[in-house]
């Protein structure tokens, strides 16, 4: 097909590739400006609903495009192949999140302890507007959340409170979080500890908040943790995954520290005869300095 073919290819098939190639350009434009230059989310949402209607709009032009050329000839079929295929996989990343939607429950905010989960203080000031509320809505959320993700429960750590505290802290910060509240517990104020942090998503740029408390329970240490979409109805899982995530951090930490030490240790535990074998060689370095010279 000649050049001067495509320029006269019909208006049906010129405009499914511009339309194609301009909603392709704005949704890359706005994902880099949520991303990495501030762009408020409601904006980006609303333009990423306007690059998706874009795409169909052209796809639909394509097809009619498509239709006359089958019928009367003619150029123009690079052009509707080539908007059809852009506009068709603009459509396609959405789609692709239609079973999440449909397998997981429609909810944004996930927590270890329903009755009483940790609460937003610090980072209520940025969950107002348009944002999610920073109430958790027990009502909605908690009978869905302990049907779809029966393991996320509140944590029975058996260590002293502030220890316990330390290794939350650390956890959170190994994941990349902002920390926006550092509050250690106290036992002269009564104060709890309490933690907030934000997260991103690696590629939209989603803020999330998350929320930790650590209390002292029984003969240790509770650890409640909260995980809420900032927007957005549907957290597509997200936020029991950054749950399961903190979790398995904490438990990681605790595995890989003894009870009191600052540092983490796995030698004494690792190889529990290393002191009596050294003890032993000692013993019988002395024996030998001992006994007389061989004549």
């Amino acid at each position: 097909m000649t050049i001067a073919k495509l320029e006269g290819a019909p208006a049906g098939a010129r405009w499914t590739t511009r339309i194609a190639m301009f909603a392709f350009v704005l949704l890359a434009t706005v994902i880099l400006m949520h991303r990495f230059l501030g762009m408020a989310t409601p904006v980006f949402l609303a333009l990423l609903v306007v690059a998706f209607a874009l795409a169909a709009t052209a796809i639909g032009i394509g097809v009619a495009a498509a239709r006359g050329i089958w019928q009367r000839g003619g150029p123009g079929t690079a052009r509707v192949v080539v908007g059809v295929l852009v506009a068709g996989g603009i459509l396609a990343w959405p789609l692709t999140a239609l079973s999440l939607v449909r397998s997981l429950p429609e909810i944004n905010d996930v927590t270890t302890s329903s009755a009483s989960p940790p609460p937003f203080d610090t980072l209520a000031a940025v969950r107002k507007g348009r944002a999610n509320a920073a109430a958790y809505p027990a009502d909605r959320f908690a009978k869905l959340q302990a049907r779809s993700y029966p393991d996320i429960t509140t944590m029975e750590i058996n260590r002293p409170v502030g220890e316990t505290y330390d290794l939350v802290l650390e956890a959170v910060r190994r994941e990349g979080m902002a920390i926006a509240k550092d509050q250690p517990p106290s036992d002269e104020t009564g104060m709890v500890g309490a933690i907030e942090a934000v997260d991103r998503t690696l590629i939209l740029g989603f803020y999330d908040d998350v929320a930790l408390r650590v209390v002292a329970g029984g003969e240790g240490a509770r650890v409640d943790i909260r995980s809420a979409s900032r927007f957005g109805r549907h957290d597509l899982g997200r936020n029991a995954h950054r749950v399961r995530v903190l979790m398995r951090g904490i438990v990681a930490r605790l595995e890989s520290t003894l009870p009191g030490a600052v540092q983490p240790s796995r030698t004494a535990k690792s190889r529990p005869g290393l002191k009596s074998i050294e003890r032993r060689r000692t013993e019988q370095g002395a024996d030998r300095k001992k006994a007389p010279p061989r004549q």
